[in-house]
């Protein structure tokens, strides 16, 4: 008689592959086999976030459980440190030891994840990890620390978040480096980063398939587009637009593997002249082949973007769209219905859900047979007057219009349908593991 504890354990863990966070403890407990089951997924990640930092010490960091426990540590492919317990307005030298005699000791760490500013205590013990191939980090480093983060090899993606002039200054010689391996490069917030340097670090890296290049104040989209002769393979792209903003270039190499573009518009002109430079954009692409099949615009002051530009948008990609998001700006009724009624393929829709007649927007998102995620990404703080929250009752109106909806993110919580029997469950809002500017989840590109 085949019974759970007697599984072969190959079973046991792509059954437990689908099980997360707590659930995976809670199966741990139930029988050593179980646990033996688990030990690989439930140590694959070690995450570090605000509400374990809020309980530190009081509670065992994933770090020192690994250390109590070193034959845990070939398991080890991934750590994601969100932040840091602060000790007396610093941060918790003890926890910090306690992370760095851990990179230490995981001989098969692939993906390195630290968005505080603590990298120089980690950037020793990174050295020679063979197997890192995805690397982000606060990199506000002295001259010394840019020499020791540059020394890492065989990188496949990095996400620089922030960066002093000597990183930027290093990131030509770094990509050289890089020049057979990177496929993914973001600069978010590097505000040291200029045309040149961005010039030679791009040269370096032909077969580059994502691009993001995001709040760098000296970087614009005529910075990012005039260099894409550079990288030709480009599947992924993501640049901000800046006051004044500057004609596209002349002469644009055709990205024809581009499949998403994300767009960060940052303008106060009046009248705003965000409209004909999107224009302009969604004109070029529209003369590459294929069309995208993600588009994210993110505007910096809260406006009603037009109808026209909207069927724009969906004569040059709607046969291909399958995620579709307008943060911080707003549709009318007419602009939703046709781009439900028009994108055959959309699942992801994200935009300012209105608080009022929410009976009308449901119909108007009803046309779309295909659509299974809905993000409301209305920003209160670009919001004059009191934010109107969107109740649960407006939410079960809405999935129960649109018999294709899994899912309906608003007000920092995840609604999820279940339709037989009909329920919908509530759920906190988890910190995004990536930027806003990034592929959806699940696309099959960069």
């Amino acid at each position: 008689m085949v019974t759970a504890d007697n599984l072969n354990l190959d079973c046991l863990e792509l059954i437990f592959a689908h099980l997360y966070g707590n659930d995976l403890v809670s199966v741990s407990l139930v029988s050593r086999s179980f646990l033996a089951g688990v030990i690989p997924r439930l140590y694959r990640t070690l995450v570090f976030k605000l509400n374990q930092a809020k309980r530190y010490p009081a509670i065992l960091s994933p770090f020192a459980a690994v250390l109590a426990h070193q034959n845990l540590t070939s398991h080890v492919r991934h750590i994601d440190i969100r932040t840091v317990p602060i000790v007396k307005a610093t941060p918790n030298p003890v926890f910090l030891h306690e992370c760095a005699r851990t990179i230490a000791i995981c001989p098969n760490l692939m993906t390195f994840i630290c968005t505080p500013n603590v990298l120089p205590s980690f950037l020793f013990d990174l050295q020679d990890k063979e197997s890192l191939q995805h690397l982000r980090v606060n990199a506000s480093l002295t001259e010394d620390q840019a020499q020791k983060l540059v020394n890492l090899r065989s990188l496949k993606s990095i996400i620089l978040d922030t960066g002093t002039p000597y990183i930027a200054n290093l990131l030509p010689r770094w990509t050289t480096s890089l020049s057979s391996t990177l496929l993914s490069l973001t600069l978010y917030g590097m505000h040291d980063l200029n045309e040149h340097v961005l010039d030679g670090a791009l040269s370096n890296l032909p077969n580059l398939k994502a691009l993001h290049v995001i709040q760098c104040t000296k970087i614009d989209h005529h910075s990012v587009l005039s260099r894409t002769s550079n990288v030709p393979l480009l599947e992924s792209l993501s640049f901000t637009t800046w006051e004044s903003p500057r004609n596209l270039p002349s002469s644009i190499q055709p990205l024809r593997y581009l499949r998403h573009l994300a767009i960060d518009t940052h303008s106060s002109l009046s009248p705003n002249a965000t409209p004909s430079l999107w224009s302009s954009i969604i004109s070029l692409t529209r003369s590459w082949s294929p069309p995208l099949s993600s588009i994210t615009f993110k505007l910096s002051e809260k406006l009603l973007v037009g109808d026209s530009f909207i069927h724009e948008v969906l004569t040059a990609h709607a046969a291909t769209l399958r995620h579709f998001a307008i943060l911080n700006g707003s549709l009318s009724l007419e602009a939703v219905r046709t781009i439900c009624s028009r994108c055959s393929l959309l699942e992801r829709f994200a935009f300012s859900i209105p608080s009022k007649d929410i009976f009308s927007l449901a119909v108007a998102l009803s046309r779309s047979k295909t659509l299974h995620t809905l993000s409301d990404v209305s920003n209160p703080h670009l919001t004059h007057g009191h934010k109107v929250h969107v109740s649960p009752s407006k939410v079960r109106t809405i999935v129960e219009n649109v018999p294709s909806l899994q899912k309906v993110i608003t007000d920092g919580r995840i609604w999820t349908v279940q339709r037989k029997p009909f329920q919908v469950y509530q759920e906190r809002k988890r910190t995004p593991p990536v930027h806003w500017f990034m592929p959806p989840s699940g696309s099959n590109f960069s």
